[in-house]
């Protein structure tokens, strides 16, 4: 399969790969979450490697979802309410199996991160096995900023990862 939003190499058994958008500070388009399950899962299931990197390609790690790719729709203008919430319930589930394939894997993934990891980017790190970090590098959950929930796994991943405050 031919991938956009990557490129991936296997070496000696390391599989890299990396988000390739660096132009869009590899934000997540929606071509992204259809790519990278495919992947992962190809990878995982084949034995191809025996470990996955995932890095970003340019001055950030991940800029959080492309939120242009994700504006409302006129597809459905005269669905009732009940019909438009369901929808919206199928598609982030649809993005949390995307971001879990990560957790899924039969082989430790190792995220590489640098410079802005950014809401949907921390969900990314999140699910991975283990993180390095650059110096640059920085978190936010961008969703509290814009009145969302950070429902594609961050919240619930993210209390196993950082201990309660003492």
């Amino acid at each position: 399969m031919e991938y956009t939003c990557f490129d991936y190499e296997i070496n000696e058994k390391v599989a890299h790969i990396k988000l390739s958008r660096p132009e869009e500070f590899n934000s997540m388009n929606k071509a992204f979450w259809s790519e990278l399950p495919h992947l992962i899962e190809d990878i995982s299931d084949n034995a191809s490697a025996r470990v996955i990197v995932l890095s970003g390609e340019g001055k950030h790690f991940c800029a959080g979802m492309d939120l242009a790719n994700f504006s409302p729709s006129d597809k459905q203008p005269n669905a009732h309410m009940g019909m438009r919430k369901e929808s919206g319930y199928r598609v982030t589930l649809d993005l949390q199996h995307t971001i879990t394939c990560l957790e899924k894997a039969r082989i430790p993934v190792i995220a590489a991160i640098q410079g802005a990891c950014v809401g949907g980017g921390v969900d990314l790190a999140t699910a991975t096995d283990m993180r390095y970090c650059t110096k640059d590098a920085f978190f936010c959950i961008q969703e509290i900023n814009i009145g969302m929930a950070a429902d594609v796994g961050t919240l619930q991943r993210i209390p196993r990862l950082i201990p309660e405050g003492v």
